[in-house]
């Protein structure tokens, strides 16, 4: 369909990438710093601006709000006892002797997560992941914590009693919780999104003496403790949100 030529409209359109998105079941390639919104042709479960680095087809945009999704959920062993029967409970994981040594070196010293697990890193997530974000060479908002950027809408927390069941989400489960600019960061056509993550851990000293570490793993590092395969499911992504202005057809 062609193109209304020198008239544009203007839309809501939030565009979001993805720092991680895993079930936990493989070891992680998180880096200290990452770039995001840099690949096109990402799948759509991680991005959905497919061109990567500059908006499609010199659109432009005033960005108006930024979110951090931050989600983690433990995986659910299956009962030995009740694989035979038909009121199991219907876990995500079951090691057995046949993958038990197959599991334990991807897991590298670890064990599958549980609530601790969980609880750990959405505070190390919330604390020690910071954000820089602006368009082209100019940085907008430099260096702030992911606690910073509620996402406003999804699930929000519960703690399960004597269950397994641990969630939360940054922020309360309502539009009104997001980080609104005090000044909007205007995206012009053919100009790049800048966006980067990088983790700041905390000082590593006495790490030895109190034994914080599990071979290759640090437990009070949120790099490490993304990247372990230990069957959580991980996502942290980040949007920005507001108006997108484009072609009329």
């Amino acid at each position: 369909m062609a193109k209304v030529t020198n008239m544009r409209e203007r839309v809501h359109q939030p565009f979001r990438d993805s720092l991680i998105r895993t079930p936990g079941w493989y070891r992680g390639e998180v880096t200290p710093q990452t770039e995001l919104f840099t690949r096109a042709g990402k799948p759509e479960g991680e991005t959905n601006l497919k061109s990567g680095s500059v908006l499609p087809s010199d659109q432009s945009m005033v960005i108006l709000v930024l979110r951090v999704l931050l989600h983690f959920v433990a995986p659910v062993a299956r009962s030995a006892d009740k694989l035979t029967t038909s009121v199991g409970r219907n876990g995500d994981y079951f090691i057995t002797a046949a993958n038990e040594g197959a599991a334990v070196k991807e897991m590298a010293g670890s064990v599958p997560a549980d609530y601790h697990d969980v609880m750990r890193l959405y505070a190390q997530a919330s604390e020690q992941l910071l954000w820089n974000f602006g368009a082209g060479e100019k940085v907008s908002l430099r260096s702030m914590p992911s606690s910073y950027f509620p996402w406003g809408g999804s699930l929000c927390g519960d703690v399960g009693g004597t269950t397994d069941l641990v969630y939360f989400t940054n922020g309360s489960p309502d539009h009104a919780g997001v980080l609104r600019l005090g000044r909007a960061v205007t995206l012009p056509p053919r100009q790049n999104v800048s966006c980067s993550a990088s983790i700041a851990q905390l000082p590593s000293i006495n790490s030895g003496t109190f034994g914080t570490a599990q071979q290759d793993r640090v437990m009070t590092d949120l790099l490490s403790n993304l990247n372990v395969a230990d069957g959580m499911a991980k996502t942290i992504a980040i949007c920005f949100d507001g108006l997108f202005s484009r072609d009329v057809q």
